[in-house]
């Protein structure tokens, strides 16, 4: 939650920067608001996680500041910024870089505009949107900008989280998700040691709780969480999962978020595989001990 409040200030920082910059050259701004995804939008980043951010802005006519009408188009204006906030983050310079930023996450995925206006995410969410879509709007968090732009978008979200998600279909989907993302790791030769994508790891966690999430929250709303931790208890609150269950799958996901964090601290990248090196290993548990 640290690490995740961290890249939200500095995310806010770098908006609030451009927006101050607009101002001063006299550009109209429309009302925008970056939307976290993701493990920033559920406030569960790693040392070395990507971003996942997606922009919103408000239509012809709602602008951010009281200057005279223009014709400039809104989508098209906070896309600019949107662009120039992406290079603020992750270019890299002699001092590193702050972050990947990833923006794949956005309707239509790299095909897509990078900024969409609510009536248009309302539209495909509604028409076009996978259930995986679905399942990743559960972390969806306002982090920057017009924070009540976000909430709106969030709201207008609520009707499709709420709907009733047949238990089967639900399970298709994850079920297609993990078979892709473990046949492409059966082709590493991490297979074995993978902590986030192999059997048994954080992903079937995650998905097993998102999942349960999508399929209850239409008769409980109160479900709806974005991190992983409360959705759990969430889940055994509502005797959907057995307490002792929950317990068990709460310490197992702090105990692999850890290693996640010391890995990636103690090889400075971003890995989520268990050194094969039976020294290596040794050092990364005196660490963990540490």
């Amino acid at each position: 939650e640290e690490i995740s409040d961290l890249a939200d200030g500095v995310i806010a920082a770098a908006l609030e920067r451009r927006l101050q910059d607009g101002a001063r050259s006299g550009e109209a701004l429309p009302r925008f608001c970056i939307v976290a995804f993701g493990k920033l939008g559920g406030r569960e980043l790693n040392y070395s996680s990507d971003i996942d951010l997606l922009g919103v802005c408000a239509g012809a006519g709602d602008r951010a500041d009281d200057g005279d009408r223009t014709d400039a188009d809104p989508v098209e204006t906070a896309s600019s910024l949107m662009e120039a906030i992406r290079g603020d983050l992750s270019a890299h310079t002699v001092e590193g870089y702050a972050y990947r930023v990833d923006l794949r996450l956005r309707p239509y995925g790299t095909s897509g505009q990078l900024v969409f206006t609510i009536p248009a995410l309302d539209d495909y969410y509604a028409q076009h949107a996978a259930p995986w879509e679905l399942q990743a709007l559960l972390k969806a968090r306002p982090i920057a900008g017009d924070l009540s732009l976000g909430r709106e978008f969030l709201d207008s979200m609520q009707g499709l989280l709420l709907a009733a998600h047949p238990h089967a279909e639900v399970a298709a989907s994850i079920d297609r998700l993990r078979r892709e993302a473990l046949k492409g790791l059966a082709r590493s030769v991490l297979s074995t040691t993978d902590i986030k994508t192999g059997l048994g790891g954080l992903r079937d966690i995650e998905f097993l709780t998102q999942g349960l999430v999508l399929v209850h929250a239409h008769r409980q709303p109160s479900l709806l969480h974005g991190a992983t931790l409360p959705a759990l208890r969430a889940l055994g609150d509502a005797a959907i999962l057995p307490l002792d269950l929950v317990e068990h799958l709460s310490d197992d996901y702090l105990f692999l978020r850890r290693v996640e964090h010391f890995l990636q601290i103690y090889e400075d990248r971003q890995t989520h595989s268990l050194p094969r090196d039976p020294a290596q290993l040794r050092a990364l548990a005196r660490l963990m001990l540490g």
